[in-house]
Parts: C-alpha cells; sequence; structure tokens
C-alpha cells in the first residue's frame, strides 16, 4: 500500500512503480517470485518464500563465482601423450661463441679511417676484442689505462656505439663466399639455417632454431632484418626426426679461432649465460634426449596468458625484446637488475626503446658489475633463511627439455673438419611428451553457469532475455505510461 501522506505526484510514481515489480514477479520464470506477491498467502508463507529465494540466490551466486574462478585459473593442463609413433620431433639448437670476434681487414681499414696506427692500433685491439668477449664471469679482463682512454677520446667512442663498433669490426662468416670457410651447419646433405645473433656473451652463432629472424644480431642492434643470405637459400630452418630415425644429427662448423664455447639448448629458446659450459680447443660432440611440450591447437584461440600461464613467442610483455621466451625474459630482470644496481646496463643489450637506459662505460663494467657477478647471474637475494627471487617469467607454451647424456671431446675434428666445430646427435627418441590443453573453456562455463542457475532457479537463457524484456521496453512504455 502506497502512504497516503505523500503528495499525489509521489503516490502515483510510487504505486506505478510497485505495480510494474508486482507485474514483473507474477509472470517471470524464476520459480518462487510469484508467490511473494499472491494475496491469498498468509504473511508467514511469504517470509518463507522469500527465506528460500535469498538462499537459492546466494547458493547460485556462489557456485557461478566458482565456475568463474576455475575458467580464469584452472581452466588448462598439461597432459601426457604417448602415441609417439606421429610424432616430428625438433632436434636442440646450438650457440656457439668464439674467442676471435673481430676481423683483421675491416678493423685495419677502420684504424685507416680514424688515424689510429703504431701502439694505439695494439691497445684498441685488445680493448675491443676483450669487450666484445665481455660478459658477467669476465668483465675484469677489459684492459684499462690512460692509454685506451685517450684513444677512445680521439675516436670519439661512447659506451652506447660499443656494441655498434663491434658488429661493424665482426664479419658476418655465414656469408662468406668461400664454401670451406663459412660457418654452416649440416648434416650430411641437408643444410640447416645459421645465424648471427646477440647473447648475453656477444655475437655468436646459432643454429637449428624454431624463433623468428627478429632474434639475430642486426635487428638487436639496428631494428632491422638480416639481408638476404643468397648462400642459405636451399637450407632448412631446422632438423627434426621421429621414432623410427635410427639417429639424426648435425654440425656446425667452420669456425677459426683457437677455442670456441658451445651453449645447447631448446629449439624454442636461446642459451644461458650461466650454463655450465667451457672452452673447447677441439671439436665437441654432443649425445642427448629431450622431451618437448607442444599445445594444442586452440590453445592461444580460447584463453590469455593469465589462464594458460605460459606465453607463445609473440606475445611479449618485455621492454628490450620484441618477442618473449622464458629466457629472454630473464635476460631482460637481470638488466633491469643491473641497471637498479650500478645504474646502467651493459652493451650487449638491445636498447632501441622509447627511454634508452644508460650503457655502462667500461670502467663501470669492471667495478660496479664484478662486485656483483653471482647477484647478477642468479637473479636472487637471501632473506632470513629465505631465497627471494627477483623475476618472474612465464612458461614457455611450446618447448622442449633438453638432457645432456655425453659430451665428447672429438679429438683430430680441426683437420678434419677444417676447423672448430659442434655436432648434435639424438640416438634415443622420446615416447612421452606433454601437451598444454584447454579442459573448461568458455562453452563450459556457460554450461555451468546455466546449469548452476537452472539447479537454484529454474532460470534460462529465455528467462535472461525476459528480464531485459521487461527493464528495458516494458519500462519505457510504463513510463510513458501505457501499463498492463
Amino acid at each position: 500500500m502506497v502512504d497516503k501522506k505523500l503528495p499525489i505526484k509521489y503516490r502515483k510514481w510510487l504505486g506505478s512503480t510497485i505495480h510494474f515489480f508486482v507485474l514483473y514477479f507474477d509472470n517471470c520464470c524464476i520459480h518462487g517470485f510469484r508467490y511473494l506477491t499472491t494475496t491469498m498467502l498468509i504473511l508467514f508463507e511469504k517470509i518463507l518464500w522469500l527465506a528460500l529465494l535469498i538462499a537459492s540466490i546466494y547458493f547460485c551466486v556462489i557456485v557461478c563465482l566458482s565456475s568463474f574462478d576455475r575458467y580464469y585459473t584452472k581452466s588448462t593442463h598439461i597432459g601426457v601423450e604417448r602415441n609417439y609413433f606421429f610424432w616430428n620431433t625438433t632436434l636442440p639448437s646450438v650457440t656457439v661463441c668464439t674467442v676471435d670476434r673481430l676481423n683483421d681487414t675491416l678493423f685495419g681499414e677502420y684504424c685507416r679511417n680514424n688515424g689510429i696506427k703504431g701502439p694505439q692500433k695494439v691497445l684498441l685491439w685488445d680493448f675491443l676484442e676483450n669487450l666484445a668477449n665481455a660478459t658477467y664471469t669476465n668483465f675484469q679482463n677489459i684492459p684499462e689505462s690512460d692509454e685506451i682512454d685517450q684513444v677512445l677520446k680521439d675516436i670519439g667512442l661512447k659506451p652506447e656505439k660499443y656494441m655498434e663498433l663491434i658488429f661493424n669490426l665482426t664479419y658476418d662468416r655465414t656469408y662468406e663466399p668461400n664454401y670451406n670457410e663459412r660457418i654452416r651447419s649440416q648434416d650430411g646433405t641437408n643444410h640447416i639455417h645459421v645465424r648471427q645473433v646477440l647473447t648475453e656473451w656477444g655475437l655468436c652463432y646459432m643454429t637449428n632454431s624454431r624463433l623468428s629472424e627478429k632474434y639475430s644480431a642486426q635487428y638487436a642492434i639496428f631494428g632491422k632484418y638480416p639481408e638476404l643470405n643468397v648462400f642459405q637459400r636451399e637450407e632448412i630452418q631446422y632438423q627434426h626426426g621421429t621414432y623410427f630415425s635410427k639417429d639424426a644429427q648435425y654440425t656446425i662448423l667452420g669456425f677459426k679461432g683457437p677455442a670456441i664455447i658451445s651453449f645447447l639448448h631448446s629449439a624454442f629458446d636461446i642459451m644461458k649465460v650461466d650454463a655450465n659450459s667451457e672452452y673447447a680447443y677441439d671439436g665437441v660432440s654432443y649425445d642427448l634426449s629431450l622431451e618437448e611440450i607442444i599445445a594444442e591447437d586452440n590453445l592461444e584461440k580460447d584463453t590469455t596468458v593469465t589462464m594458460r600461464k605460459c606465453r607463445f613467442q609473440h606475445e611479449s610483455n618485455l621492454t628490450h625484446f620484441p618477442f618473449y621466451t622464458r629466457t629472454i625474459c630473464q635476460q631482460e630482470c637481470r638488466l633491469n637488475l643491473a641497471y637498479e644496481i650500478c645504474k646502467c646496463i651493459p652493451h650487449f643489450y638491445p636498447n632501441r626503446i622509447k627511454n634508452p637506459k644508460p650503457v655502462c662505460d667500461y670502467k663501470i663494467l669492471r667495478s660496479c658489475f664484478t662486485k656483483h657477478t653471482n647477484y647478477l647471474l642468479k637473479m636472487y637475494e637471501q632473506k632470513g633463511k629465505h631465497k627471494r627471487s627477483l623475476c618472474y617469467c612465464d612458461q614457455n607454451c611450446i618447448d622442449s627439455v633438453v638432457t645432456l647424456r655425453a659430451l665428447n671431446s672429438m679429438a683430430g675434428a680441426k683437420n678434419l673438419l677444417g676447423g672448430l666445430g659442434t655436432a648434435v646427435s639424438v640416438k634415443k627418441w622420446p615416447q612421452n611428451r606433454l601437451k598444454r590443453q584447454v579442459i573448461f573453456s568458455m562453452t563450459d562455463l556457460l554450461v555451468s553457469i546455466g546449469g548452476t542457475a537452472g539447479l537454484f532457479l529454474g532460470f534460462s537463457v529465455l528467462g535472461f532475455v525476459e528480464v531485459l524484456y521487461f527493464f528495458t521496453i516494458r519500462l519505457v512504455w510504463q513510463i510513458l505510461g501505457y501499463t498492463l
């Protein structure tokens, strides 16, 4: 009933509102609402039905929220596949770094153009060669002297240009016309693509990778894709094998320096600077096994990064890198930690961003970074009895786990291969692999919510349409004065 003490205008408005809701309760499909407005029921019965409705709505909301939580946090899982007869398994990738980085011809031409000769030329060569080989474990090897400072001042070499100069003085030998002098990767008659890449160990060579060409030295430094290599037109991007392959292997060769250092890693990721690798003065052979992690075709389309807790290569959330892998993410964490501690970053990181970070002078690399080597490599700090990680990186949605079975030195390989090389072979193929799958999709969520609403309230899609109808079209007609 409407209070008669209210003004007529308000009484009329309030009466129309009550009439509208009574009309909805009498005609809606949700069970129980009509009993609240039926005049034949006593007050106790109406209170009972109201309590039942409140309890039903409460539990309906709780169960629906649980379905939402499952969809956003537990909608995917990693299953195990065993139908290994049908798999094409990608061999691991290998990254090789050499001791000798600079090219004599390019360096001589640079010195002539800048008037560097005699002792200054020797000093500059030694400085740049050590700078090109510098990483977190050996920054102390960079020579320091007043003479070097004077040479750097004479040629106007700023820290921001360290990596660009090293790149210009390093000949990319994948473009070498002479086949026997070219850095190449091959498995018998098959040739596999090799590219020069910028790593935390400077300029190196990587083969058998499934990463895009954005992971290349030229793209990292200049933002341009590598020039077309006419000597690599017939090459494949990566080598793979099946369970029925007796074995699969490839060799990257053509290195002329006194020593190389090789990093074995997944074809879907990059090398780790803190991997336990040592310089090899002859060839080295890896015998390994691996297990792949793949993803359903609909995983990317049906889920978000937060839901699946992994990222595809093109889903980069990084600042300095245009693509994503877990190790690349860790590199950016290390880069940011270095900037936080030493107020600058090493020269071997891409820095083509809107607000570039200052690049460290070689003296800061020698002084600040050598004091924090372990901290920067491990990226965690001790808090009482617990270790706190300073970096969180999502997993790769597609990846492989590489297990080294044997590491052998290839004695005499330098003479046999015409230089240093690294061989990778797989003799035992995986019989299990992991697969990221969607187990609770958007369709499952709608079915779950619909079933819950139907169970507790008798609600349906048409009931939802009815709510929209009553509180849009019918409400407009009610306001305009058309009532039933």
